[in-house]
């Protein structure tokens, strides 16, 4: 259901351009996540504080104000991906694509800020008791703000996933984690009236704690993506079978993907016959770059081995030594 709603919203918004490859394209799936998440917030949390301030509840009021904060991270992922969009330029010749992992860093850190807060809330409470005030009416209003958030979620989740987005996905976590706190209220509401006051700080606690770990694996991995990380084993494995179903390659080493988000710079060595001529060297390289180019976009730098290279390599170190 929410596949097909995202199909209907991309269908509408991007006109029939959907390969996530291309830059503009890639910038349209931020930009409907982050603008849909901005309106989405803005409209919940003004709904929130009107009923707060109706209903007198300051579990209400509370959370009308931690949906509006929410904003602020859309706003991240909107400017993230207005940078990233730009061309190349001389100071940066394959695009500006990693501002997604820094703008992904960004997201982790507040949605961590958001744990953090649970996190002391939720202790407190279980300290000096819990103060939650409210109605049923209350608790049925947040039941409907948490389910909308969650949908919400789930379409951040599923455009991100289309573009493989860790910004996207970062966004998607701070929606989910309104929609946990809305429930939360909810529960505690009715759980205060009928006594259980606690059961609040216990779910907020284990909450937190799950908040927390999404935020560190979210930054740790676009952490490690600006550090330079490897390449996964699944992209050597196709880049290494792509170059050798090229007739006239031997074998292929010391495969090197650098990531910059829409576009990634990789680098191989192929190896072939040390009698073939150098222009049908060349021919077998380029034939090489354009296959890998097919599946992987940005740029392909290929280094070609004669099949004796290793040989001449241990006779000149035998001599030298």
């Amino acid at each position: 259901m929410i596949q097909r709603f995202t199909d209907w919203l991309l269908s509408v918004f991007l006109r029939g351009h959907r390969d996530p490859a291309d830059p503009e394209v890639r910038a349209r799936y931020g930009f409907l996540e982050g603008w849909l998440s901005i309106g989405g917030n803005i409209v919940l949390s003004l709904v929130k504080l009107f009923l707060g301030l109706t209903l007198n509840s300051v579990s209400l009021l509370a959370d009308a104000a931690h949906t509006f904060s929410d904003v602020v991270t859309s706003a991240v992922v909107v400017v993230g991906f207005y940078a990233a969009r730009r061309r190349p330029d001389k100071e940066h010749p394959f695009g500006h694509g990693r501002i997604e992992f820094v703008a992904t860093l960004v997201i982790a850190l507040l949605l961590g800020l958001v744990g953090l807060e649970f996190a002391r809330s939720s202790f407190l409470r279980l300290l000096y008791g819990n103060k939650v005030a409210g109605s049923i009416a209350a608790a049925v209003i947040m039941l409907v703000s948490g389910a909308v958030k969650e949908a919400m979620a789930l379409v951040s989740i599923d455009l991100g996933r289309r573009i493989d987005s860790g910004a996207l996905l970062a966004d998607a976590w701070h929606h989910r984690s309104d929609a946990i706190a809305s429930v939360l209220v909810a529960v505690a509401i009715v759980a205060a009236r009928y006594g259980f006051a606690s059961v609040d700080a216990v779910f907020g606690l284990l909450v937190s704690g799950l908040i927390l770990y999404t935020a560190w694996e979210l930054g740790h991995s676009a952490g490690s993506t600006l550090m330079g990380e490897a390449p996964t084993t699944g992209q050597v494995q196709e880049i290494l079978a792509l170059a050798k179903s090229v007739p006239g390659v031997l074998s292929v080493h010391d495969v090197a993907v650098h990531d910059y988000g829409s576009v990634k710079a990789v680098s191989l060595h192929i190896v072939v016959d040390v009698d073939i001529s150098f222009d049908r060297a060349h021919q077998i390289a380029a034939q090489v770059e354009k296959r890998i180019k097919e599946r992987v976009p940005g740029t392909v730098v290929v280094h070609v081995d004669p099949n004796n290279v290793k040989e001449e390599d241990e006779e000149l170190l035998t001599q030298l030594s």
